[in-house]
This record gives C-alpha cells, sequence and structure tokens, in this order.
C-alpha cells in the first residue's frame, strides 16, 4: 500500500502554495533493466557531488532478506536451542528463519513452541493486513479505513513493537552478537557492502553515507559498522546499562510472558517509519532541505511505505522493489530524478548465475523526459491532480473535528509518562499497580486512537484511491516495457 498521502502533502520540509497544481509529473525516469552492481548503479545515478546519500537496510542492502525479522527468529532460537549449541553450529548453518534441528528434538519442539508463541499472532496479523491486503484490492481499501490513511504504517506496527519486546528481555550484549551473526550469515545477499561504501566515498569527496532503517538500534548499527557509514538512524527505545526497555504498548501480539523489566517512556521511543523517517533525518541533517545540496535516497520501498521520500531528495532510486515511485509526485517535491533497478548479490557477482528467488529478469533499459512520461500518462495525469484536491478539500472540511480527537488523544501523554516512571521505579505491590494503571491507560489510548480513525475515514478512503492511481500512472508508463527484477519476501 503506497503511502499517498505522505507521499504528496505531510512533508514538513516544502510549504504548499495557496493554489496551484497539487502534483507533478518528475524530469525523468530512468529504469536500468538488467540487474547491475551497485558501483555501476553509482556510475549512472550518484552525481560526484552529492554530499549525502540515505541508504533503507531490509531488502535494500540484501536481496529478500529483513533483518529485523531474522533477528527476531534468531532470539527464538536462543531462547530454544540455548547459545552453546548456536555458536558450535553457526559455521555451518544456512538460511531461512526457521532453524529445525533434526538431531535436538526437544530442543528443537521447544524453539519451535517459542516461535509459534511469540511470532504466530503478529505474523498472521501482518500476513493478513500487510501480505494480503497488498493483493487483494478489496482487503487493501478496507486496511485503509480500518487502519487510517497510513495503514502500513500502522499494520507495521504489530511486528515492530512485537520485535521490540523481544530485544527488552534480553541484555544488551547477546542482542549485540545476535544481530552481527545474522548480517554476517547472509552475507551472500548483500547488494552493498563495506567495499563498495568505502569505494563510493572515494568517488564522492565530501560524501555523507546513512543508513534510515524502521528496524531497531541493534539491527542498524550491526549493519552500519559492517558497512563503514557515517551515522544510522532508526527506531529507538529508551536505554540503560542493561538492555533496551520494552515499548510501551503491552499489546500481548509477541510479547514474552511477565512484566517487562522496564518501560519506554512514551516520550523516549520513537518508531522510523514513512514520514517519521524525513522528520529525523532533516533534524540531524538539515543540510537536506537547502536545495543547492544533492541528495540520493536509495530504499527498495515494499508496500510503498517509504514513497515520502520523493519529499525530501532530489534523486529517489528504488532498488528490488515490489513498489516502485510513481512518476507524478507532489508538486513541492525536489526530486526530479527517478531512478528502478535491480541490484545483484555478492553471490550472484561472484557465481554469475542470477538467484531464482527473482522470477523472470527481462526488459530493455528505459530513460523517458518529462514530455515522454507526460504523453504515455495522458489523462491519468489529471485523474491523479484531481484526486490529490479531493483529498485536500476532505482533510480541510474534517480539520477541526480531527484537532479535537487528537488533542484528547494526546492529554493522555503526559499520565502515561508518569505512570511509566512510577512501573520503572517501583517494587512489589507498588509495580504492579502502576502496571494496571499504565494497561488501563494504554486500553484508553487505543479508544481515543480507533476514535480519530474513525473521523478519518472520509480522508482515508480518498487516500486509498490516490494510492491506486498512483500505481497506475506507474503501470502505464511501463506498460510496454518489462519491469525490473521485483523480489516478493517469504
Amino acid at each position: 500500500m503506497a503511502a499517498a498521502r505522505s507521499a504528496l502533502f505531510d512533508a514538513p520540509f516544502h510549504l504548499r502554495p495557496a493554489d496551484g497544481p497539487r502534483t507533478r509529473v518528475i524530469e525523468r525516469l530512468r529504469v536500468h533493466g538488467e540487474p547491475i552492481d551497485f558501483r555501476e548503479l553509482c556510475l549512472r545515478a550518484v552525481s560526484p557531488e552529492t554530499r549525502i546519500l540515505v541508504m533503507d537496510l531490509d531488502r535494500t542492502v540484501h536481496l529478500g532478506q529483513n533483518m529485523g525479522e531474522l533477528l527476531g527468529w534468531e532470539i527464538v532460537a536462543h531462547l530454544g536451542y540455548g547459545p552453546s549449541y548456536l555458536d558450535e553450529l553457526e559455521p555451518t548453518r544456512g538460511g531461512g528463519r526457521v532453524f529445525f534441528a533434526p538431531g535436538r528434538l526437544l530442543a528443537s519442539m521447544k524453539y519451535l513452541a517459542i516461535g509459534a508463541r511469540l511470532w504466530g499472532p503478529p505474523g498472521l496479523y501482518y500476513f493478513l493486513w500487510g501480505k494480503m491486503a497488498w493483493h487483494a484490492s478489496a482487503l487493501r481499501r478496507r486496511a485503509f479505513l480500518r487502519f487510517g490513511p497510513e495503514a502500513v504504517r500502522a499494520v507495521q506496527r504489530v511486528p515492530q513493537h512485537a520485535l521490540l519486546h523481544q530485544i527488552a528481555s534480553l541484555p544488551r550484549a547477546t542482542v549485540r552478537e545476535l544481530a552481527m551473526r545474522v548480517f554476517r550469515r547472509y552475507a551472500g545477499d548483500q547488494t552493498i557492502d563495506g567495499e563498495d561504501i568505502a569505494w563510493l566515498r572515494a568517488r564522492c569527496p565530501g560524501i555523507r553515507i546513512v543508513i534510515s532503517s524502521a528496524s531497531p538500534r541493534p539491527v542498524v548499527e550491526a549493519a552500519g559498522e559492517a558497512l563503514g557509514v557515517d551515522a544510522v538512524v532508526c527506531t529507538e527505545v529508551e536505554e540503560d546499562d542493561e538492555a533496551a526497555t520494552a515499548p510501551c504498548d503491552l499489546s500481548r501480539m509477541g510479547r514474552p510472558s511477565g512484566a517487562p523489566r522496564r518501560i519506554s517512556r512514551p516520550s523516549r521511543q520513537r518508531i522510523n517509519a514513512g514520514p517519521a523517517k524525513l522528520a529525523e533525518l532533516t533534524a540531524r541533517f538539515p543540510e537536506l532541505l537547502d536545495p543547492a545540496v544533492e541528495s540520493v535516497g536509495i530504499t527498495d520501498t515494499g508496500y510503498g511505505e517509504d514513497h515520502s521520500w520523493t519529499e525530501l531528495f532530489r534523486t529517489v532510486i528504488d532498488v528490488n522493489s515490489s513498489a516502485p515511485f510513481s512518476p507524478v509526485v507532489g508538486a513541492s517535491s525536489p526530486t526530479r530524478v527517478i531512478h528502478s533497478v535491480a541490484l545483484r548479490t555478492r553471490r550472484e557477482r561472484d557465481g554469475g548465475a542470477l538467484d531464482p528467488r527473482r522470477g523472470e529478469v527481462s526488459g530493455p533499459e528505459l530513460d523517458l523526459s518529462q514530455r515522454e512520461l507526460e504523453d504515455r500518462l495522458g489523462p491519468l495525469a489529471d485523474d491523479v491532480e484531481a484526486l490529490a484536491w479531493d483529498l485536500e478539500a476532505c482533510e480541510h472540511e474534517l480539520v477541526a473535528d480531527r484537532a479535537r480527537a487528537r488533542q484528547e488523544l494526546c492529554a493522555l501523554d503526559p499520565e502515561l509518562e508518569t505512570t511509566v516512571e512510577r512501573y520503572n521505579a517501583g517494587d512489589g505491590h507498588s509495580r504492579t499497580a502502576a502496571l494496571s494503571a499504565l494497561e488501563r491507560l494504554l486500553d484508553m489510548r487505543r479508544a481515543l486512537a480507533a476514535r480519530v480513525v474513525e473521523i478519518e475515514r472520509p480522508i482515508s478512503a480518498r487516500a486509498y484511491a490516490l494510492t491506486v492511481a498512483l500505481e497506475r500512472a506507474r503501470e502505464r508508463i511501463l506498460r510496454s516495457t518489462a519491469m525490473p527484477t521485483v523480489v516478493h519476501a517469504a
């Protein structure tokens, strides 16, 4: 589900005019056809004058792999098999999320039971409202109405919070080692490695290279250390000397049994997804707002969750993507050029054969100017513009109701903060009482959040229509040209 609302309007970095167009067609779209190496992509798409390059992590740095999800299953293996056996097995262990050891039946049964309890409910939830909704239009529209105009972000929070709870249940050093182990195990699936980053630095003197991901800190720091980037921006929760704290979301889906050791104060946690990524990037790297600074964003943008990147970067590149960028962007977008490319992995470079997960790879390169794009789009560009105006008008009509509902929601924040502090400082009965109070507050918050979603349903319906139109725009451009490789993770 492409985040149409975010991609066109939500970024706080550009002022929208009171009148005039709400959308525009980009100046250039280039599809690179057959899979190529990262360095070849940089030669084609990254100017030597580039000063900041931001890349996503999951399925961008690795073909078809989500490092956060893999860390979650590695934690399950750690709990089920024990660290000694995993250390012994690691040199010969293959890939795959689920690991069954036939020679250790009881340990395998324990592992599978833990995995089913921790990942069964959030996995099924995400399968239904994420993956299934992506392929079934009726269910997808229902997801927008159920979760709001940012449906993808809302659905993804369930497995994200599950992983954060599991990370909080282990010491920091243990989680860090598991994250590094997972990253090393999938070296053959890497599309970008440390040598590539060093080469890019030599080609682009003064460039800053950043990983920005919705994955939690241990995952992104492991990748950042392995690649040698300048900075990482990631999902954050409060931490202390022992470990990360549990997120202030006490849903039972994916949460280990027992009371959390400590809980993150709401003000100290942040899911680094959607427009929140851009807000944090501009806070830390304000040069991104300078129109004279060359900036590049690279992401797989699966399910369209990173389509809002067109509101920040001059050049955006979707790699191995299941939801490539639309050629229609917001009128104030700084993006001038979009590249779509299939990046080869280390294993493909070394062995020569393409990964069978890619399916068919066909189609010539495609390089279209703004005029050529407009010709191919035809009346569809006007349809997108009309839908954008309709969405904005609906938002204007509901602005007062939304503001009141959101104010009621935010009014709970101080009490949530205080209750979490009481829980963390408490002992025995006082801790139990604080946890019960926190659960009641979270129930109230969920009810108020549902009220916001209810008020926003007319907006959500229009956001869905605009999302579909933007996807049709991309499909219209490429209807006579085969798309680059798309990898759908299992």
